[in-house]
Parts: C-alpha cells; sequence; structure tokens
C-alpha cells in the first residue's frame, strides 16, 4: 500500500486543526488553512461530522461563563475574545462550547478565526421548568430567539437545548415527562432553523434518558481513572448506537490535582476519546476566569490557561493530541489485510475499493477475491493498482474467505463486503480495540447509507446484519461486513467451514472461536456504511439465504438454537433492523435514594413467545383452520382469531421500528409491516427445505449403500495410536467428504456429533483400553437420534391428535378427521424421513471404518447397528 506518510493521513481528515511538531510549541494557523467557519454549515456523516465535502473532527473547548462586559454582556471584550479564538487556533482548538447565547460580534469573530461554535440555549435546572407554564414557554422562546440569531452562520456547529438536568429532577417528574419536553425543544429549535444540529448535553447519572430525535449524543464525564474512563466511552458509544457521540466536558482542577497531573489527565483522556472514535471532545475549560451567578469563582482552576491567559503544561499536551489523526496516536501498527469477497458485486465495488484506498494506516494490503464472478468486477478491480485480485470459481463464500486468508501477509486479517465502503480510520479503531483488549476477533458496527425511501424500510426491518455483545466491549457474534482477527488464531480453528456458501460463516467462526477460549469484542467506533438490498424482492432472497445458513448452522451447533430453528443468543443483539418484539416496560436502576452516579437503563429483551403468532408454522396451522371453515367446520372463529394475532404483531413490530429520519410516515411503516410480515415465512420455509431437502454429502459407491453391522465396533492397534488420533482422523475425513462433524468441547458425554440427512444425527462415543506395551483395544459405540426438526414434526403431530379429539367431542367430526390425516402424514413423514436420514448416516459408518482401517487399526467385532 500507500508508504506511510504523515501528510497523506492528515490529509485524510480534512484540514487538520494544526499539525503540530512535538518538540515545539503550536505555530499560528497558516494563511492557507481554510476557516472550518466558511466551508458551510456541519453535516452528520454517521457517527461523525463533515463540513464542506471535508471530514471533521471536533476538537474543542468550553468557553465561559464569565463577568459582564462593559457592555453589559456576559463575555470578555472584543479584543479579548479575538486574542483568545487565535491563540485556541493556534493550539489546534476548531470549536468553542458556550453556556449563552451569543452575540453576532462573537460570530463574526469565530468564523474569522475558525471557530465552530456549540451554543446552549436553554437553562432547565430548575425545578419548577414543567410546573411553571410561563418558565417553559419563557424557555421555548429563548431557544427559538437563540437559534433565528446564529441561523446561516457558518460557524455553528450545533445548538444544545439543555445541560445536565438533574438525576434528581428526572426522578421527580419521570423520564417520559423529561423527553417530552426536550423533544418539544429539539422541535422548536428545527423550525427556527431546519438545517441546525441539535443535541442535549447528558451526564452518567441520567443516562438512561431516550432522545432519538437528537442529531448526535453529548455526554459530559469527569472520570479520572483513564481505564475506568475508556469503559465508559464504550458503554456510550453503545448507548448512542449509529449518531455521533461528542464528550461535552471533561476536565481536572490544577488546584486540587497540579498542572502536571492536568496535562496528563487530559492528553490521556483526549487521546481515548479519538482512539474510541468519538466525534469530538471539549475540555473544561479555556480558562481559569470563570463567573456564575454573580461571583467571579476563584477557589477552582480547570482552565488550560491561567486567568491571563498564559498556557498551561496541559495546553500545549492537549494541543498535541487535537493536532494529530487518530492513527499517530497507536502504539503499535501492526500489518493488517484487508479481505474483500465478491461474486457480482460489481455495482458497488469500486465505491468499496476506493474507500479502502483511502484508509489512514501505514501497513495493510487489500486483497479481492473474485469468486466466479459473471459481471464486470474484474475489469473495476484492474483500475486499482493498488489491489492484488484473486480469480477463483465459485465456491461460495466461506471458500473465497479462506483464500484471501490464504493469501495474506498481515499479522491481523480484515473482512469487508464488496457492498460496504469504510471510514478512514476503520482499520486504526479496530486494531486499537484488539490490541487493548487482547482479544483474538473484533468488529464494529454497519450503518445504512442514503440510498433512497425503500432502502430505508428495508434497514429497519427484521433479519439485518447485528452484532451481539455480552457487555459493552465483550461480543458474542460480530457481523462478517464489519470483522478482523489475529490469522495464526483463525487458522488455528481451521478458518471458515465451507459449508457456508452464502452466509452463516461469521456466526459459525465466531461460536467455534468462543468454544476454542478466544475473547471476541468490539469497536463501536470502527464502522463501514453497508448498503441495503434496495427493495422488498431482493431483501426477501437474501432472507432465504440466511434461512439456509441457519440450518446449515444448526446441524453444527444444535444446542444455540430453539425448538422452532431460531438462534438463541445469550447477549444483546444490537443493529438498524428489527430484532424482535418488546413487551413490558424499561427499567432504570437508580441507586440507592436515585443518587446513583451510573443510573442504567435495563431493557427488556425481545419476547420470542409474542411473535409465535409471525412463525411460519403459526400460519400454517391458520391455513388448516381456514380449510376447516370452507368445509363448514365452525373454525371461523379460531381462524380470524390467529389471523388477527398475525396482523397485530406485525403492527406492533412496525411501530417499534426506528426509520432514518425523513424516511418515516405511514407508507414506510406499512411497507416494514408487510416485510415483518414475509420475512419469516420466506427464511422458515428456506430453512425446513434445506433441512429435508440438502442433497447426499457423497453417493454410495456402485449405487449400493454399505451394510449396517452393528452398534459397537472394536479395533486393535499395535502401534500405540491414541484414540484422540482416531477420532481428528475421522472428523478431518468426514469434513473433507461433505458430513458435518461436531467435536466435544469438553461438556458433551459423546465425543464427535455428525449432523446427517433429513435430521438425523449419528453421536460416536470411544474408549479405549491399552493391554501393555504398543498394544490396545479402542471401542466405537455409534448412536442414531432424532434432530430437532423431527422432534418438532412429532410434537406438531401430537397436538393435531389432541386437538382432534377435542373437535370431535363438540361434533365436528369432519375437521377432527382431517386433523388426524394431517398428524397420520406428519408421523409418516417423520419415519419416512428417519429411514433415509438412517441411510445417510450409514456413509458417515463407513468413512469411519475406513478412517481407523487407514491408521494401521484391525477390527475384530463388527459395527451392528444402533437400536437393534
Amino acid at each position: 500500500m500507500t508508504p506511510f506518510s504523515t501528510e497523506r493521513i492528515q490529509s485524510l481528515h480534512g484540514p487538520p486543526a494544526l499539525a503540530l511538531r512535538p518538540a515545539e510549541m503550536p505555530a499560528l494557523l497558516d494563511e492557507t488553512d481554510t476557516p472550518p467557519g466558511s466551508r458551510g454549515r456541519v453535516r452528520l456523516d454517521g457517527k461523525l461530522f463533515r463540513q464542506g465535502g471535508e471530514r471533521l473532527r471536533i476538537c474543542g473547548v468550553t468557553y465561559g461563563t464569565f463577568a459582564p462586559n462593559d457592555a453589559g454582556e456576559p463575555w470578555p471584550e472584543p479584543a479579548v475574545v479575538a486574542r483568545d479564538f487565535a491563540q485556541m487556533r493556534a493550539g489546534a482548538i476548531n470549536a468553542v462550547r458556550i453556556y449563552h447565547p451569543p452575540p453576532a460580534w462573537l460570530l463574526d469573530l469565530a468564523e474569522e478565526h475558525g471557530q465552530l461554535v456549540l451554543v446552549e440555549t436553554a437553562c432547565l435546572r430548575h425545578l419548577d421548568f414543567l410546573e411553571s407554564a410561563s418558565t417553559a414557554r419563557d424557555a421555548r422562546q429563548r431557544l427559538a430567539q437563540s437559534v433565528k440569531a446564529t441561523r446561516d452562520r457558518g460557524c455553528l456547529l450545533a445548538g444544545c437545548i439543555g445541560n445536565e438536568i438533574s438525576a434528581d429532577i428526572v426522578r421527580w417528574y419521570g423520564a417520559r415527562r423529561i423527553e417530552k419536553f426536550l423533544a418539544e425543544l429539539a422541535d422548536v429549535a428545527r423550525q427556527a432553523d431546519p438545517e441546525a444540529l441539535v443535541t442535549y448535553a447528558n451526564y452518567p447519572p441520567t443516562e438512561y434518558l431516550e432522545l432519538p430525535f437528537l442529531d448526535f449524543t453529548t455526554f459530559n464525564v469527569y472520570l479520572h481513572h483513564r481505564a475506568t474512563f475508556r469503559k465508559y466511552l464504550l458503554r456510550l458509544a453503545n448507548i448512542a448506537s449509529d449518531r455521533p457521540l461528542v464528550l461535552g466536558e471533561i476536565g481536572m482542577d490544577t488546584l486540587r490535582h497540579g498542572e502536571e497531573a492536568q496535562a496528563e489527565f487530559l492528553s490521556g483522556h483526549a487521546a481515548e476519546a479519538a482512539l474510541a472514535g468519538l466525534a469530538g471532545t471539549f475540555v473544561f475549560s479555556w480558562t481559569d476566569d470563570w463567573f456564575t451567578r454573580g461571583y467571579q469563582i476563584n477557589d477552582w482552576a480547570f482552565g488550560i490557561t491561567r486567568c491571563d491567559r498564559t498556557p498551561k503544561a496541559s495546553f500545549r499536551a492537549v494541543a498535541e493530541i487535537f493536532g494529530q489523526p487518530p492513527v499517530m496516536l497507536l502504539k503499535r501498527t501492526p500489518r493488517v489485510s484487508v479481505v474483500v469477497c465478491s461474486y457480482n458485486g460489481g455495482r458497488t465495488l469500486a465505491q468499496c475499493l476506493r474507500s479502502l484506498g483511502e484508509l489512514a494506516y501505514p501497513d495493510f494490503e487489500i486483497i479481492l477475491v473474485d469468486d466466479g464472478s459473471t459481471d464486470d468486477t474484474p475489469e473495476i478491480a484492474a483500475r486499482f493498482a493498488a489491489v492484488r485480485m484473486i480469480r477463483q470459481e465459485n465456491q461460495g463464500l466461506s471458500v473465497a474467505r479462506n483464500t484471501g486468508l490464504g493469501a495474506a501477509t498481515g499479522e491481523i486479517v480484515a473482512y469487508t463486503d464488496a457492498d460496504c465502503f469504510a471510514h478512514p480510520d476503520w482499520l486504526t479503531l479496530l486494531v486499537h480495540q484488539l490490541e487493548t483488549s487482547g482479544a483474538t476477533a473484533v468488529g464494529g458496527p454497519n450503518l445504512t447509507p442514503e440510498d433512497g425511501w425503500l432502502a430505508g424500510c428495508v434497514a429497519c426491518a427484521p433479519g439485518q446484519p447485528i452484532h451481539v455483545l455480552e457487555s459493552d466491549e465483550d461480543a458474542e457474534h460480530i457481523p462478517g461486513c464489519n470483522m478482523a482477527f489475529r490469522r495464526d488464531a483463525l487458522l488455528a480453528i481451521g478458518a471458515f467451514d465451507p459449508l457456508f456458501r452464502k452466509a452463516g460463516d461469521d456466526v459459525d467462526v465466531c461460536w467455534r472461536l468462543r468454544e476454542a477460549g478466544y475473547h471476541l469484542t468490539f469497536a463501536p467506533g470502527a464502522f463501514v456504511w453497508h448498503h441495503r438490498r434496495q427493495g422488498p424482492r431482493a431483501y426477501l432472497r437474501q432472507q432465504a439465504g440466511y434461512g439456509e445458513a441457519e440450518a446449515l448452522l444448526a446441524t453444527r451447533h444444535p444446542e444455540r438454537f430453539n425448538i422452532l430453528g431460531g438462534a438463541v443468543w445469550r447477549g444483546v443483539m444490537y443493529g438498524a433492523g428489527l430484532t424482535g418484539l418488546r413487551v413490558g416496560p424499561a427499567r432504570v436502576h437508580g441507586g440507592v435514594f436515585g443518587q446513583g452516579l451510573f443510573q442504567a437503563l435495563y431493557r427488556p429483551a425481545p419476547a420470542h413467545w409474542a411473535m409465535l403468532p409471525s412463525t411460519l408454522e403459526w400460519q400454517v396451522l391458520a391455513v388448516v383452520f381456514a380449510a376447516g371453515t370452507i368445509g363448514g367446520w365452525h373454525t371461523l372463529n379460531e381462524t380470524a382469531a390467529m389471523l388477527a394475532l398475525t396482523f397485530i404483531v406485525t403492527v406492533l413490530q412496525a411501530a417499534q421500528a426506528r426509520p432514518a429520519k425523513g424516511h418515516d410516515g405511514f407508507a414506510a411503516r406499512c411497507v416494514i409491516a408487510l416485510l415483518c410480515w414475509l420475512q419469516p415465512l420466506v427464511r422458515s420455509g428456506q430453512r425446513y427445505r434445506t433441512r429435508f431437502g440438502t442433497p447426499a454429502a457423497e453417493p454410495p459407491a456402485n449405487g449400493k449403500t454399505p451394510p449396517w453391522e452393528g452398534p459397537v465396533a472394536r479395533f486393535i492397534t499395535l502401534e500405540g495410536i491414541n484414540r484422540a488420533v482416531l477420532l481428528q482422523r475421522v472428523a478431518d475425513e468426514l469434513r473433507r467428504r461433505g458430513h458435518h462433524p461436531r467435536l466435544d468441547t469438553g461438556w458433551s458425554p459423546w465425543d464427535v456429533k455428525v449432523a446427517c440427512r433429513y435430521g438425523v444425527q449419528l453421536r460416536v462415543r470411544t474408549v479405549q483400553e491399552f493391554y501393555g506395551g504398543n498394544s490396545a483395544q479402542i471401542a466405537i459405540e455409534l448412536q442414531l437420534r432424532r434432530g430437532t426438526s423431527l422432534d418438532v414434526m412429532l410434537a406438531l403431530g401430537g397436538m393435531a391428535v389432541v386437538t382432534g379429539i377435542i373437535v370431535g367431542l363438540y361434533g365436528n367430526l369432519l375437521f377432527a378427521a382431517t386433523l388426524w390425516l394431517l398428524a397420520t402424514l406428519l408421523v409418516a413423514t417423520c419415519y419416512l424421513l428417519w429411514r433415509r436420514g438412517r441411510v445417510s448416516a450409514l456413509r458417515a459408518v463407513a468413512i469411519i471404518r475406513e478412517s481407523a482401517t487407514a491408521l494401521g487399526m484391525t477390527p475384530f467385532y463388527p459395527i451392528t447397528a444402533p437400536g437393534s
């Protein structure tokens, strides 16, 4: 890749606040730099900001409050403000946060000196702001006036509609009333200036406030311990979800801690914020000159300059962090191989490769694996000289990922998809989290770009790529479009399983890594943009592929799936799409008397029982009742009730969806509800089709089924071969010939489990007895078991029998006969599937025998059929 260059990396982040030379005092702003205030309004860019087409990282300080000047304004004299702004710009500071509506002359100075302004416009700290109609009205009026005063100003970063409403006041009024009032203020601000960004400065005791109407999340955090601060940043980043996260205040008092301690604290915390992928940080404060509630405060000194504006040690420390892009803050930059696998992904491939070429990381390579594409993928790849392309016949996603892994030269291998594009700091943030946590694998979120109204609806539908977290940084699953691994660990578990051709490879590899004792982590700031399917038809094809992957995953990890074939997660699912139906209110743990410093919100997990009416099985049963209605069997009420419950569940799901701003509305909710109805039908249907329709792994020789001679085989070895060697040989051979073996991880009474065809499982158990010297006997026991799908069919058959008896007692004999016929068909189907699955298991038995013979073992007792 392009050699490491400070200038190149800084150019990828737009004009920096200042490129610093560590051993020198910061120079003044170069005349060729473009002041941020002259580049147009600040816009959102995923979890970051953009201005004038250039990326923007907020490096700010709080400014004020001050004693009134000669004009009675709560600001220093204009000449002092001008000197302050110039000094800030020289110290790599590009934004100020102020606590009073600014006069026009201050905004003029901010634009002249390249300072963005975050304006707090409403004071909501008093107990009566909701009890007094006049107080609430005054807050709205002040807000509207302030926003109008800053309208069309390029130096405006955002309007802050409030700051740290105390936990006691929130507890007194209730969180819902506070959230509703803040939503009203946000609406007032947008009516006054539709182009302005809106935020609210929250703090840890009220982190549970749900404020989805904000453009970005702001938190004031005063945690002195760096490790604790870093962990809390990860928590806040997950709370912020797909919105930018800004630290509204961090600071330390030099009267109590000293100037050197303040410098070390601020530089460390600012670096952690940058490496966590935050959109910006405001240091509290610019100067020790602080005036509040009619008094000059003299018993604290949080400023990075003194009252006379002479800089403290923290001024230089903060400037050095603010003046560098995040990659310059990494302690180590191991080589990374970025692998992109593409099958007919030409529509978005160029954007993907272009973004990877702009990554701000010193040592990486890009490997494109073309998995037999028939579109213009090779021609597109040829336009990117830095991309190494490997072309192969179409063999599926897992094989393509393994091909990239085999060609990788990096210590770390990162994967993304051809329909994704990455932010320049993507690799930096992944590597930082991987190195800091000591984990084996790391993932990040995937955000939805602006692809139109219909794609926005699809992004909210169930079944989108998700990440599953067991804590703020410990992951159970990371999505395949944004994941990175230590290469040696990935090779140690056998890399990706070729069984997964379309999807499911990421889930399988995460579960296998965890079973092998490895640690997975998550970097919430390391995001990629992921194009969703562009319409319902493409979306449903994707869900069919996911259903096939789930059926295959169930053969590998049956203990991780419920009776209906859905994956069971221990952690919390995060992502753009719906993950179920939430029933019941969230609860806040406020601590004793509501005085907890970190008052967390505990949201109930999605209620799987409430999703039952949306399942394929439920709707098939509704069709059965509908057939009874057509036949005059008086089941109209049952059919109507079942269909009504299905309708209610889909409508509730659509109501709980959160479409992106600009894509919400009645039509959007209707489309989302339709997708919520169709998705489980398509996904579950493909799941059943894969379970029962997968072709045999290997046809029998000459069309004949190998004989099944008995449940136990005994072998004599004179070479001292341990049974673990035999089991590994058996697993490798089964896997090579298309079967799906699963090895014991220490919790099972069996050694190997083979998922055979038609929902049948073959369990293998071994025991070894040594006779002295190198001679030993190994006994192999085989057990044939039903899989979950067959158990479900038998259970449904039993339910049909019982229901038929009840219906018959009420006189509906025709309908009862239909139910009994259905039960008979289900049982007969189970029997046929069992017989066919048993044939598939015979092939696995033959492979076990061949593996033992290949190791030089001699059979002396025949294999007999299990259960015979």
